[in-house]
């Protein structure tokens, strides 16, 4: 076996090593990724409202845009029902478990 092939292993190890710490420096947890969605939720849902109060006291005159943005809340409020009951689905799974 040749020395500079098992140098050239070391080096795509040590590569991949930086490459695995760089991506785990710029993941977000599980738990900041569902507060930063949660949050999305509600000020999409913030908006529709506005929308519509501001539509009902006149200032906004185009219910096209009231729609759409009710339709814009309701779309991730069912996406994030979604989430929620899949991610109730893996925990039920994991408690079957049996070690």
């Amino acid at each position: 076996m040749n020395i500079n092939d098992i140098r050239n292993h070391n080096l795509t190890i040590g590569s991949i090593e930086k490459q695995n710490n760089n991506q785990k420096e710029k993941s977000i947890s599980f738990k900041d990724f569902l507060k930063e969605n949660i949050y999305f939720v509600s000020d999409m849902e913030k908006q529709a409202n506005d929308m519509n109060l501001k539509f009902m006291s006149g200032e906004v005159e185009n219910i096209h845009d009231v729609m759409i943005a009710s339709q814009k809340a309701d779309i991730s409020i069912q996406a994030f029902i979604q989430v929620k009951n899949k991610i109730m689905d893996a925990y039920k799974e994991i408690m079957r478990i049996q070690i």
